[in-house]
C-alpha cells in the first residue's frame, strides 16, 4: 500500500494502470504499422446495415485484409469488402451458388484474364440485401478486400467465417 501511494506521490502510475496503457500504445502503433504500411496491408471497417446478420451486425467493426485479393480471385464463402454498381462500399459474401430461382453462375473464372472474372455475392440476411440477386454478378476488379476479423464489440471479438 505504501509502494502505490509513494508511486503517486512521485508521480508514476501504478504498475496496472502503467501495463494497460503500456498495451494500448502498442496496439495502436502496431495499427498504425498495419495501416499505414508502403502498400496498405489492411483497412479497419465498419458494418452498415443488417444484410450481413447473424454474421456481421450493423456497427460491427472489422478488418479488412488488402493484400489477398492482389495475388487471386475471391473464393466462395469468403466474406468481403467491394465497390457496387453504383461504387457504394458494400461487405458480402461470395456465393456458393445461386438460389433455385437465380441463374447465372455465381462465378466464371478465367484465369488468363482476371479482368473478366465475374463472381455472384449474397448478404448473409437475404430480406435486408442489395446484392447480385438486383444487380448481378460483380467484376472481380471492384473487389477490395477480404474481411477477416471483428474487434468491436468485445463480446464478438474473433475470425470472421
Amino acid at each position: 500500500m505504501e509502494e502505490a501511494s509513494t508511486a503517486r506521490a512521485r508521480g508514476r502510475l501504478p504498475a496496472e494502470l502503467r501495463w494497460l496503457v503500456e498495451t494500448i500504445a502498442a496496439l495502436a502503433i502496431l495499427t498504425a504499422v498495419v495501416i499505414l504500411g508502403t502498400k496498405f496491408v489492411a483497412i479497419p471497417w465498419t458494418v452498415l446495415g443488417s444484410s450481413m446478420e447473424p454474421a456481421l451486425h450493423p456497427g460491427d467493426r472489422v478488418i479488412v485484409d488488402l493484400r489477398t485479393y492482389r495475388h487471386r480471385a475471391p473464393e466462395p464463402g469468403e466474406v468481403a469488402l467491394l465497390l457496387g454498381p453504383d461504387g457504394t462500399p458494400l461487405v458480402k459474401r461470395i456465393a456458393l451458388a445461386p438460389g433455385p430461382s437465380e441463374a447465372p453462375a455465381p462465378f466464371v473464372l478465367e484465369p488468363e484474364d482476371r479482368s473478366s472474372i465475374r463472381l455472384w455475392v449474397l448478404g448473409d440476411n437475404p430480406g435486408e440485401s442489395s446484392d447480385s440477386r438486383l444487380f448481378g454478378p460483380v467484376p472481380a476488379g471492384r473487389f477490395r478486400g477480404r474481411v477477416v476479423f471483428r474487434y468491436w464489440p468485445l463480446s464478438r471479438l474473433g475470425i470472421v467465417h
